[in-house]
């Protein structure tokens, strides 16, 4: 009888051990972030142009919170594509857990964002005599709370801006 209750307790220390292994797991890593721009035109408001990001951190749910909780936060900077240079036009913009447009999900940390900026803004990056056009592009940056990052540049967005 003494030995039947000993082995259900040594099973159940076991069982319970497995538990506290698997609650411990550690995060994995962030490696892979994507980035989109998308700049119109606003019919309701004369001109303005509408500006929307999408950036995407995949990982599960539950790192995702974890990233965010810990102090991880989305940087985006905006840059005016040339030959030769690609022109600083304006930035860092920087997400936090908590600000508007920045979400952890089933899917990941989604930074999802629009605004609206007047014609002639920070967008018109070639406003010489010779304008044949703007060509924006962002760069958007994931920091943990380490400091790690990674990066991506989105598409070319052209346009009169």
């Amino acid at each position: 009888m003494k030995n039947r209750i000993r082995t259900r307790l040594a099973a159940a220390l076991a069982a319970a051990a497995g538990v506290v292994v698997l609650a411990v797991t550690p995060a994995h890593a962030a490696t892979e972030i994507t980035a989109q721009l998308e700049i119109g035109f606003n019919t309701g408001v004369p001109a303005a142009r509408t500006i929307t990001l999408d950036v995407h951190v995949p990982m599960n749910e539950y790192d995702a919170n974890g990233y965010l909780i810990h102090g991880a936060k989305i940087q985006v900077r905006f840059y005016g594509s040339d030959p030769g240079t690609d022109q600083f036009l304006h930035g860092p913009i920087t997400w936090y857990r908590g600000d508007h447009g920045l979400t952890a999900g089933p899917d990941g940390i989604r930074l999802q964002y629009t605004w609206e900026v007047p014609p002639g803004s920070f967008l018109n990056e070639d406003n010489g005599w010779a304008n044949n056009g703007d060509e924006v592009y962002i760069t958007a940056k994931f920091i943990d709370g380490d400091g790690g990052t990674i990066s991506d540049d989105s598409n070319i967005e052209e346009g009169f801006f």
